[in-house]
């Protein structure tokens, strides 16, 4: 998990700077800080669930605290997650290639 963990963070870091990650304490559910994506909070988890084809879970289900947050569960082979970070990585420039 911990590999998991330092490669999510690793990945990000370098191709997608605008998400960052809310290290955890104890859990394999990693919060990702999208805000700075520029999506409304309201547009988020449909940006991802359509555009990445990529189901996270909504922050915004936690709370107003949540808005601009989304979870991913890091659980997992690492393969299914670099594909989710690939996808992610996609969309994200194909967004802000497109403003």
């Amino acid at each position: 998990m911990e590999e998991n963990l330092q490669y999510v963070c690793s990945f990000l870091k370098e191709y997608i700077p605008s998400i960052k990650i809310v290290k955890p304490e104890a859990t394999h559910l990693i919060w990702l800080d999208c805000r700075d994506l520029g999506i409304p909070h309201d547009k988020l988890h449909s940006f991802f669930l359509e555009n990445v084809r990529v189901r996270l879970d909504e922050g915004m289900k936690f709370g107003s605290g949540g808005y601009g947050f989304e979870r991913i569960n890091i659980a997992c082979p690492r393969e299914v997650l670099t594909e989710a970070l690939l996808r992610m990585k996609a969309a994200v420039k194909g967004k802000e290639e497109s403003c």
